[in-house]
């Protein structure tokens, strides 16, 4: 039964004269591995709001909401980071893979949970024929750039990179006829009645 003993008082001993295994946080700042997986974070010149993020989030911490009443149609996203589990699947999920990444921020302890949410806004684009949504106006800005030359098949892609285009195909806000008409090319339509105007001119 000694030598047991012995062993044990002897690991005591080790580790008390040995440095210490823990971080001293909060006295000092903890400094975390450079591939740390932490709070997203938005990029707000790179993200284009187009919901992938939150389509791929397992736990719903990444919400949408699109409020197409009012004079400016937005689509709200709302990061509740009490319910992420930092899975990084948001990060891959990215269609610009630069608009959120995982960031190295990790104390994110709080008594109010409300204010554990960011929400950011993109404008939306409606057909300007039947009014369905479309998607935001930074998405299609960023399907013409990144199409490049091929952007020039589609029409609404050029309206949506060209504001001062834009207001003139949208007649400086008069009602759009109801029938087909051959000026429609020249708007920001949706797949629906795109392929009504082609199939009927």
């Amino acid at each position: 039964m000694r030598l047991p003993k012995l062993r044990e008082l002897k690991e005591a001993v080790t580790a008390v004269m040995s440095p210490r295994f823990t971080t001293r946080f909060p006295a000092t700042p903890c400094v975390v591995p450079e591939r740390y997986r932490g709070k997203p974070e938005f990029d707000l010149d790179l993200c284009v709001g187009c919901g992938a993020c939150v389509n791929v989030c397992p736990t719903k911490a990444l919400t949408q909401v699109d409020e197409l009443d009012g004079d400016r149609p937005v689509r709200k996203i709302t990061l509740r980071y009490d319910t992420c589990i930092f899975c990084g699947n948001c990060q891959d999920g990215c269609t610009t893979e630069r608009g959120i990444k995982l960031s190295n921020e990790w104390d994110l302890a709080g008594l109010d949970r409300e204010a554990m949410a960011e929400t950011h806004e993109n404008e939306l684009q409606l057909c300007e024929k039947c009014g369905a949504l479309i998607g935001t106006k930074k998405h299609l800005v960023w399907l013409y750039e990144k199409l490049g030359p091929l952007a020039y098949t589609n029409p609404s892609l050029l309206l949506a990179k060209n504001a001062e285009l834009l207001k003139e195909a949208m007649g400086n806000g008069q009602a759009v006829p109801a029938d087909v008409q051959t000026s429609d090319f020249m708007r920001i339509l949706c797949p629906k009645c795109k392929c009504e105007l082609n199939i009927r001119l």
